[in-house]
């Protein structure tokens, strides 16, 4: 440790801090495997400098995922339901935040045994959701259904195809735009990262451009391909453990699945057959996670090695120089047996659990609030927080609606706010930020005021996308 240092020395500190950081990047170089992305080679679009402090002992990696672990939208995922609405008091169930540190902890166990960077791993997993709305897989369906032209003359507000909504590309605008903790937009965070999170999801809308850095079109990297395969198999396996635990499934059907029945084979005496529901349930979950993290990290590896092999990667600049041709984005992945098993969890979770009257009250009542709180904003942007109205005169150089005179109003949205893609696009942030809880409030605040009409039966059927 350098002499000196602190307070009143900050040329020590600064050396002490570069000291540090070199160190961490001289490990890397030791420890990870040639096609591993490193630390060192990171980009990001503006200086540091202007972002923080003009030194620091992480690394690129580490202070990205620093930076989405304090963002506002990384909290309020303990508040947002992974599936369906969650209620206002939930001790044991999975929120969207329990499964966003269950994906990045498998992902991690798979980085690590793979020998990639696991604190890019690390960041891209505590990312990979932070744009997703409210009710989970409700509000992205609601959210792309109305920015897509897809409900348009059944209840949709007429805008035709604005993009659609896409959790991972939500994700990207969270960590470019929309969070504010510096003088820059957004969180300043690594192109590496951003691409993560970028790449993480299925599909894309494809009306604004991604921004630099993100190389689209090209396959995601490993350590991406790592976060995407453990957002394959957390959610499958909590979603079953939590049916389980809830008792929304019987333990005995459970049981009866091929996979399941091979694991309790092979535990032998070791599960616990005659012991409690919760003992079997827990038993069952840890041993799948077992086998599927096991099996995916040994198939990888094994295509990892025939792909260092087929391009005479020995070397990290060797790997630099092909990765764009080189890499396909299927690399990371599950031998057939195991995705079999992996697959039919995920049936069994869609048939058994996914649909029954609770689940489609929880889809009718996420679509309604959020439809509902839409057509409100849209209609009549004044109901919008202030904060809104001023990301949007920023964006868009539109009057600020608190300085408007009153009569001057309808004239001033009308021509300046439902004309502009940007308020729309604006308002899909405002509601994808919002936690469950917050959502189904303000809904029902709006009802109650009359800003947002109750819909009889006959309009929500014919809502349907």
């Amino acid at each position: 440790m350098l002499r000196g240092a602190g307070p009143g020395n900050p040329r020590l500190d600064t050396d002490l801090a570069d000291s540090i950081r070199s160190g961490l990047e001289r490990a890397e170089e030791e420890r990870l495997a040639p096609w591993a992305l490193r630390s060192r080679d990171a980009t990001r679009r503006f200086a540091i400098e202007d972002a923080g402090r003009a030194f620091d002992y992480r690394t690129a990696y580490q202070r990205d995922r620093d930076r989405i672990v304090y963002s506002r939208a990384f909290r309020r995922l303990r508040q947002k339901a992974q599936v369906g609405i969650l209620p206002a008091y939930e001790d044991h169930r999975r929120n969207r935040l329990t499964h966003t540190l269950e994906v990045t902890q498998l992902a991690r166990t798979i980085g690590r045994a793979l020998r990639l960077n696991e604190d890019l791993v690390e960041a891209v997993a505590l990312g990979h959701d932070l744009g997703q709305p409210p009710f989970g897989p409700i509000g992205e369906r609601t959210l792309d259904a109305l920015l897509s032209g897809k409900l348009d003359g059944r209840g949709g507000p007429g805008l035709g195809d604005l993009g659609g909504f896409d959790r991972a590309w939500q994700s990207l605008r969270v960590v470019d735009r929309v969070e504010k903790r510096y003088e820059h937009p957004g969180l300043n965070l690594s192109d590496a990262v951003r691409e993560g999170i970028f790449k993480s999801g299925a599909g894309t809308p494809s009306t604004e451009d991604p921004g630099d850095g993100l190389r689209p079109g090209v396959a995601a990297a490993f350590e991406v391909q790592v976060v995407k395969l453990a957002d394959r198999i957390a959610p499958a396996l909590h979603d079953l453990d939590d049916a389980l635990q809830a008792g929304a499934v019987d333990l005995e059907r459970i049981e009866a699945l091929r996979g399941v029945r091979q694991l309790m084979d092979k535990l032998g005496p070791a599960y616990p057959a005659r012991r409690s529901r919760f003992m079997r349930a827990n038993a069952i979950h840890r041993g799948l996670i077992h086998l599927l993290v096991t099996a995916a990290v040994v198939e990888t590896g094994r295509v990892l090695e025939r792909f260092a092999a087929d391009h005479a990667i020995e070397e990290h600049d060797r790997f630099l120089a092909v990765r764009d041709e080189a890499v396909r984005g299927n690399e990371v992945l599950l031998p057939s047996q195991a995705d079999r098993v992996l697959g039919e969890i995920e049936g069994f979770l869609v048939a058994h659990v996914g649909r029954g009257r609770a689940a489609d009250q929880a889809e009718a009542q996420g679509k309604r609030v959020l439809t509902g709180l839409f057509t409100a904003y849209y209609a009549d942007p004044t109901l919008l927080d202030d904060h809104v109205l001023i990301r949007f005169k920023q964006v868009a150089g539109a009057p600020y609606l608190r300085d408007v005179a009153r009569e001057n109003v309808e004239s001033v949205v009308t021509r300046l706010y439902r004309g502009d893609s940007r308020f729309v696009r604006l308002l899909a942030d405002h509601l994808a930020a919002m936690t469950d809880a917050f959502a189904v409030t303000e809904h029902a605040r709006l009802t109650e005021i009359g800003a947002v009409p109750i819909p009889s039966a006959e309009q929500l059927r014919r809502e349907q996308p």
